[in-house]
């Protein structure tokens, strides 16, 4: 019942999350400071205290004005510093017909300062600490000139009256304990939604990660298929030629068989090489479908080997397909005793991919500052460094697990971030051209998904090599 009543006086126009909470807080200290008021009027009766009396239900009635005042729309901070005002001149005149210095009352003077770091912070905190220590000061100065102020209540029970004025503030104390309290609950809950909120960001930023690497392959995919498609193409052009040829041979009255034979030889060549070039384009699609289909998580017995040779010259030909400036040597060294091995060929597939990605642009970027200097600075007659960019990769069967080294030879990996590359969302390359979490992707793949290593080896200004050891 108690969180609907609160949440009846909060404006309906509170919509951010730190504006609702200083709300809360707010209604609750005026709620709690209204009972409490109420509640201290039966104590005013018992001591015969006539002057708090009227005093705390005039403050009782004030703190439910002000809710409903912070309901209808008045800004949070005149609520609050209404409150905090009106609260120091009740404590005040309590403590002043209460006995001056010595009445329980003056020490409430500093649940001012409380309060208002708990309202509004600590430079209002400050303000009201003055004014509290300036009223101390007060009550100090004036009995020291004209003695102690009188108890306006019956001094018979001046022990009840102390009595109840530490209850008070025990109580109010909880009350400020308990609104911290809320706080940091509240707190917590809005941690744990922004938490939600990051974990929901980075898993759609992993999925945008695997469709850039999608889209990179297929940028790859559609350089790569245009070479068997231009065979098929001019193939089944001199097959329509040779064709027409025969035709012309048979309709004349004397068939020379030689000739119609070295046309079939030719024909049957070429149906060949269409044949040939349509079984790589068809390859070329089938491993388009598998990079695009969604992983199962299933592993199976899969050429190590072949999936290296589809996937280079596709990362290859996605670079030249961004870049047409852009020209390297790529080289496979591959161990034919590796053979078959038994893992997620959508997921290492992409890890290649991601290597050889990052293995060409580094050799670019290389060539473009080789470029750069190259213009820059004169060339010496005797000595014309040329910059030959390479990227090559190797596997090797190490008696129970293989070896794969993808090795560029650009600018290489500064010493100070060579612990950093693996960490999701850190990259070294400029804003728009990289996520920083396709080594991140990689290294979960090798590592938790296949229980393999995959490590760096680089020296600055000459290589870079990426070890994957797979069992």
């Amino acid at each position: 019942m108690f969180p609907s009543i609160v949440s009846y006086f909060i404006p309906k126009t509170v919509q951010d999350a730190t504006e609702l909470r200083s709300s809360r807080i707010l209604v609750i200290v005026l709620l709690l400071a209204g009972v409490f008021n109420l509640v201290g009027i039966g104590s005013s009766l018992m001591i015969s205290y006539t002057y708090s009396l009227y005093l705390l239900f005039s403050a009782s009635i004030v703190s439910f004005i002000l809710l409903f005042l912070f309901r209808a729309g008045t800004p949070f901070i005149y609520v609050a510093q209404i409150f905090l005002g009106f609260s120091f001149i009740q404590i005040f005149l309590q403590a002043w017909w209460g006995g001056g210095l010595e009445s329980p009352s003056t020490v409430a003077l500093f649940l001012i300062p409380a309060l208002a770091t708990l309202l509004i912070g600590r430079k209002s905190a400050t303000f009201w600490l003055v004014i509290s220590i300036a009223g101390v000061v007060f009550f100090y100065w004036y009995e020291g000139l004209y003695g102690q102020l009188p108890e306006m209540y019956d001094i018979t029970m001046r022990r009840d009256f102390l009595l109840n004025g530490i209850l008070g503030m025990m109580l109010c104390i909880f009350v400020i304990l308990l609104v911290i309290d809320e706080e940091k609950n509240q707190a917590y809950y809005n941690a744990m939604a922004k938490n939600e909120e990051l974990k929901t960001s980075q898993t759609r930023l992993i999925q945008s990660e695997k469709l850039a690497s999608l889209g990179e392959l297929t940028a790859g995919i559609a350089h790569e298929i245009q070479n068997p498609l231009n065979f098929v193409n001019n193939f089944a052009e001199l097959n329509v030629g040779l064709a027409k040829d025969i035709e012309e041979e048979i309709l004349k009255p004397e068939i020379d068989k030689e000739y119609i034979e070295e046309l079939f030889t030719d024909l049957t060549a070429n149906q060949e090489k269409i044949h040939f070039h349509g079984k790589r384009a068809s390859s070329i699609v089938k491993g388009m479908l598998e990079h695009s289909r969604n992983n199962t998580g299933e592993r199976r017995m899969t050429d190590l080997n072949s999936l290296i040779r589809e996937y280079l010259p596709l990362s290859f030909h996605g670079m030249r397909g961004k870049d047409k400036n852009f020209n390297s040597d790529f080289q496979m060294n591959l161990d034919e005793s590796v053979g078959q091995i038994n893992i997620v060929p959508q997921e290492i597939g992409r890890v290649l991919l991601n290597l050889f990605n990052n293995a060409f642009y580094a050799v670019n970027e290389k060539r473009i500052e080789e470029e750069s200097r190259g213009r820059l600075e004169p060339q010496s007659l005797f000595k014309a460094e040329i910059y030959d960019p390479v990227v090559s990769v190797s596997t090797k069967r190490l008696g129970n697990k293989i070896e794969i080294i993808v090795k560029d030879n650009g600018n290489g990996i500064p010493e100070n971030i060579q612990q950093k590359i693996f960490q999701p969302f850190f990259t070294t390359k400029p804003t728009g051209e990289g996520t920083g979490l396709g080594l991140s992707l990689s290294y979960d793949i090798i590592t938790k998904g296949h229980g393999g290593t995959i490590e760096v080896e680089t020296k600055a200004g000459e290589f870079t090599q990426f070890i994957i050891n797979l069992s």
